[in-house]
């Protein structure tokens, strides 16, 4: 596993796969490299090799599309439920034009996705290859400003980031980096600690009792 700066655009794309025009083409020879297509398309006979490495290049396409995941937002999920972080939101919100700069403790923020894929053999589904996606970050020193319920500023921090991707169970890719906090969020939107929850679904009315006799 190497260890290298975390390029622009800040994707788990960039960080596992490196340039992103060229992450189609390395993520197809990473999935031949380890095996990870062959027999997953056990009740098909007579796939030739190039048939195999169609397969593998076109995996490799849609996996491609799940890691179109920004590495901010990650952590910015991360600390949305980070206590600290929501109370000091909270009460800027209460009290508008209020500013708290909150320290932090080391801490870390796992992120896990399992998105599967199917494979299909003259339209019908043969196959079901199962992804598995894990972004860690462990953040050290961190000092955040909180305005008005959002995240404004980083004022210092540390930010190791680490990728594991796998499919079908099988290591593909790995990769760990270093996110500048405080450089990136100066060029971002503030994020908002306190998303809005969406409505409760509407109850069906209660039914009506029987008359009275």
């Amino acid at each position: 596993m190497t260890t290298a700066p975390v390029i622009e655009p800040l994707t788990v794309r960039t960080l596992l796969l490196g340039a992103e025009g060229q992450a189609p083409d390395a993520l197809a020879d990473a999935l031949h490299a380890r095996g990870a297509v062959t027999g997953a398309l056990p009740d098909v006979r007579g796939l030739t090799s190039a048939a195999d490495r169609a397969v593998e290049r076109e995996l490799a396409n849609v996996v491609n599309g799940f890691l179109d995941l920004d590495l901010v937002s990650l952590v910015a999920s991360g600390w949305s439920k980070y206590q600290a972080l929501k109370e000091a939101a909270l009460r800027t919100r209460r009290y508008p034009g209020s500013e708290e700069v909150v320290a932090l403790a080391t801490h870390s923020i796992t992120s896990a996705h399992h998105p599967s894929v199917d494979l299909l053999v003259d339209g019908a589904r043969a196959a079901t290859v199962g992804v598995d996606l894990t972004v860690r970050f462990r953040i050290t020193g961190l000092v955040a400003v909180v305005r008005d319920g959002l995240l404004t500023a980083v004022r210092s921090g540390q930010c190791a980031v680490e990728a594991g991707l796998a499919v079908r169970g099988i290591a593909v890719a790995s990769r760990k980096g270093e996110l500048d906090l405080p450089a990136t969020l100066r060029l971002r939107e503030p994020i908002d600690l306190l998303p809005l929850r969406p409505p409760a679904p509407p109850t069906a009315p209660a039914p009506p009792l029987p008359p009275a006799h």
